[in-house]
């Protein structure tokens, strides 16, 4: 029978490496002495409706979710990874004019990147009232959208831009990024763990000093895990205008 107890991470993260996050949760097992069932989910919007309609205790939250947790759920952020930050990558064809009223490609309207990404158009001169959206599902579908002309313009994921193929990056162009430095993922504790929240920053804080912590981290691509609290709620909010 699984554990009452569960975690669930942003679908992003475990369509990298879902295996990584396995592994992260039974690390986490071990040094609480807790069982926890890993709830893995494909859908960005599945997996948050499934954390604020069922008790999880342990989450992994991309920004945009952080704030409908702890809103929500009364959720409390812990920790994060160093370093990384959530930014939009705006792309388009090289040589095609932007038309007055573009065409934008964005994976979704309920992920802070989309937010961040009309800031960018803002800076462009191009009123996103004026923009026709089409909401691709994934970063990946927003970048092909722009390449096979279905837009005219591509809003993605800093990290997703990062680890496009060159032959994919040789047929876009950068034409803005944010720099807001303010958006991250990161790992946030129930109000039913309230009791658990410090051994749980504790144990993620450290693990890049264990052996074991460490094969984790690399193998998920982190470096360390930074202690975060509250004080992250208001950025994000204003970021979100709410």
């Amino acid at each position: 029978m699984p554990s009452p107890f569960k975690l669930s991470v942003c679908p992003h993260d475990t369509a990298k490496n879902l295996l990584g996050w396995f592994t992260l949760n039974t690390y986490l097992q071990r040094k609480l002495g807790i069982g926890i069932h890993f709830d893995p989910h494909d859908s960005f919007l599945d997996e948050r409706q499934a954390v604020l309609d069922r008790p999880h205790h342990v989450v992994y939250a991309n920004p945009y979710s952080v704030l409908c947790f702890a809103r929500e759920r009364g959720f409390v952020p812990v920790a994060r990874p160093a370093g990384i930050v959530d930014e939009a990558v705006v792309v388009a064809r090289p040589g095609v004019p932007c038309p007055v009223s573009p065409r934008v490609a964005s994976a979704t309207d309920k992920l802070i990147i989309h937010e961040l990404g009309l800031r960018v158009l803002e800076g462009l001169g191009i009123d996103p009232r004026e923009a026709e959206f089409n909401f691709a599902g994934n970063h990946l579908n927003a970048a092909k959208a722009v390449i096979e002309g279905h837009a005219d313009l591509g809003i993605v994921f800093n990290e997703t831009w990062n680890g496009l193929a060159a032959t994919t990056r040789s047929q876009l162009e950068v034409v803005g990024e944010s720099h807001d430095g303010l958006a991250f993922h990161c790992f946030m504790v129930s109000p039913e763990w309230a009791d658990k929240r410090e051994a749980i920053q504790g144990i993620l804080c450290a693990m890049h000093e264990d052996p074991a912590g460490l094969r984790v981290l690399d193998d998920l691509r982190f470096t360390r895990f930074d202690a975060v609290g509250e004080e992250t709620l208001m950025p994000l909010a204003a970021l979100l205008g709410r």
